[in-house]
């Protein structure tokens, strides 16, 4: 599957409870049904892209975000943003982070 609709949906009750609204008063915004955010919401549904722009745009949330685990691209998104991260670290800091990393990484590998 090419996109992971539970996560999108995750992501977007995230942005909806983060602004306070309940699902009556955030789907009236968006202009669709409560029942069809609460399915987008639960991942059984999946927006057109003009609804989905609609509930980005009325959550105020950013598309690189919500989509970041949804996509099978994602990942790469997510891995530049930890590269970032590491970067803005002293060299120091950035070789222990790193060695956390490793470690975290060959643990999983051993599972």
């Amino acid at each position: 599957m090419l996109l992971d609709s539970m996560s999108l949906g995750r992501k977007l009750k995230a942005y909806r409870a983060k602004a306070g609204w309940r699902i009556e008063e955030c789907s009236e915004r968006i202009g669709i049904s409560a029942r069809y955010l609460t399915d987008i919401e639960r991942g059984a549904k999946v927006p057109k892209l003009e609804t989905f722009i609609l509930i980005l745009n009325t959550l105020a949330a950013p598309a690189d975000d919500v989509l970041q685990d949804s996509l099978v691209a994602g990942y790469e998104a997510k891995s530049n943003y930890i590269l970032k991260k590491l970067e803005a670290l002293d060299v120091t800091r950035r070789k222990q982070a790193l060695d956390i990393l490793d470690g975290v990484i060959s643990s999983l590998k051993n599972d």
